[in-house]
C-alpha cells in the first residue's frame, strides 16, 4: 500500500473512529487553587523562549499529516495560525515526499509563512536499515529541513505503531546511533507518538545531543488503535488482536514529562493535551511547552480561522489557569504547586 493512502487513512480513523486512550490521565492532575493570586490577569504573559526563539504562547501545533492531497490544506491553515498567533509548527512525516517528489507541495507550502519555530519530521525507523529499505542519508534530513524551512528536526519513535501497523518496520538496532549522527549536524528534536519517554531513554537522548523532547505519552491518540481498525478492515486478525491489546500501552504524559525534565532538556508536553488546563498541569509538572494535534485536526481541515479560534480559546484558558494559580508568566507556573490523583499516584 502506497504511504498516500496510509496517510488518509489514519486521517479519516482518526476524524472517524474512537482512537484515544481509555483514561486521559490528564484529568489525575490537580492544581492548587491560590484564592489571593495578587495579579492582574490582563498582565499575564504567556510568551516563552524556546532554543533561542521566542513564542508568543507555550504551544506547537503537533504534527498531524503531508502527503496526500487534505495534507495541502491541513498544514496550511495551521501554518497560517502559526505565523499569526506566533506559535511553533510541526509538519507530519516528510518520508512520503522523500519518496514521491510530487507529494512535496504539501508540505513546502509552510515555507509562505514568517513562523518563529518551524520542526521538520522523519522516523527513527527510517534513519536505519530495514529489510530492503536503505536508510536515510544525512543529505536527505538537510532536504527535509529545508523543504520546509525548519528549526530543528524532530525524529519520530513509533515502535508501538509499526509493530502493529500491517506494513510496519520491525527494526529497531541502531537507532541511538543514528539518532546521534544527526544530532551531530543538524539540531534535532526525539519526539515519541503515542507511548512515552522514560527518563532512562531521555538520558541516552540528552547524551546523545539531542536539543529538546516531546514526550507524547498515553492519554491522547493511540496509534495502535489507528491500526487496529485498519487492520480490521484488512481482515488480518493477528494486527487486529495486537492493535486491541497494546491499544493503552505506554508511559501516561504527564509521567512522561516528570521523568523528562530531570534531564533539563527543553520539554514539550504532549498525547492528549485537550485545552489550556491541560497546557497549564504540562508546564506545572516541568515541560517548557506543549504539542497539540488531534484536538485540532478536525478545525485544521475547515478553515485556518477554525484553528486560529480553537488555539485563542486555549491561550484564554491558559491565562485563566494561571490567574488562578497566582502565576504572572511561564516560569511562574513552572513552579506552582500540583496533586497527582487516581491512577498517577501509582506512577510517581
Amino acid at each position: 500500500m502506497s504511504i498516500k493512502k496510509r496517510k488518509a487513512e489514519h486521517i479519516e480513523i482518526c476524524l472517524n473512529e474512537k482512537v484515544d486512550s481509555d483514561h486521559n490521565y490528564w484529568n489525575d492532575v490537580r492544581l492548587v487553587h491560590n484564592a489571593l493570586p495578587e495579579i492582574n490577569k490582563n498582565e499575564i504573559n504567556t510568551r516563552i523562549d524556546f532554543l533561542g526563539k521566542q513564542l508568543e504562547y507555550p504551544i506547537f501545533i503537533g504534527a498531524m499529516s503531508g502527503g496526500y492531497e487534505k495534507g495541502k490544506i491541513l498544514n496550511d491553515n495551521c501554518a497560517k495560525v502559526a505565523s499569526e498567533l506566533k506559535i511553533g509548527f510541526c509538519i507530519g512525516s516528510q518520508r512520503a515526499a522523500l519518496e514521491n517528489p510530487e507529494l512535496i507541495e504539501s508540505y513546502s507550502i509552510v515555507k509562505q509563512y514568517d513562523i518563529p519555530f518551524v520542526v521538520a519530521n522523519i522516523g527513527g525507523v527510517q534513519l536505519i536499515q530495514q529489510d530492503d529499505k536503505s536508510p536515510l542519508t544525512l543529505d536527505q534530513i538537510e532536504k527535509i529541513i529545508n523543504m520546509i524551512g525548519a528549526d530543528a528536526v524532530a525524529i519520530h519513535l513509533n515502535l508501538a505503531h509499526e509493530t502493529v501497523q500491517p506494513e510496519g518496520d520491525q527494526n529497531a538496532k541502531g537507532i541511538l546511533k543514528a539518532i546521534t549522527q544527526v544530532a551531530q549536524r543538524f539540531p534535532v528534536i526525539v519526539k515519541e507518538a503515542g507511548s512515552g519517554i522514560s527518563k532512562e531513554v531521555a538520558f541516552l537522548l540528552k547524551d546523545a545531543g539531542v536539543k529538546a523532547i516531546e514526550v507524547s505519552g498515553l492519554s491522547g491518540t493511540s496509534w495502535t488503535a489507528v491500526e487496529y481498525y485498519r487492520a480490521k478492515a484488512q481482515k488480518n486478525k493477528n494486527k487486529e488482536r495486537l492493535g486491541k491489546l497494546f491499544w493503552n500501552w505506554g508511559i501516561p504524559s504527564p509521567i512522561s514529562v516528570l521523568e523528562c525534565k530531570a534531564t533539563n532538556l527543553p520539554v514539550i508536553g504532549s498525547g492528549g493535551i485537550r485545552n489550556g488546563l491541560d497546557v497549564a498541569k504540562a508546564i506545572a509538572l516541568g515541560a517548557d511547552s506543549v504539542s497539540i494535534a488531534k484536538s485540532l485536526l478536525k478545525n485544521a481541515l475547515k478553515s485556518s480561522e477554525d484553528v486560529k479560534k480553537q488555539i485563542e480559546i486555549i491561550g484564554e484558558e491558559l491565562k485563566v489557569a494561571m490567574f488562578l494559580t497566582g502565576c504572572k508568566n511561564i516560569e511562574e507556573l513552572q513552579k506552582t504547586r500540583y496533586v497527582l490523583t487516581r491512577k498517577l499516584k501509582s506512577w510517581n
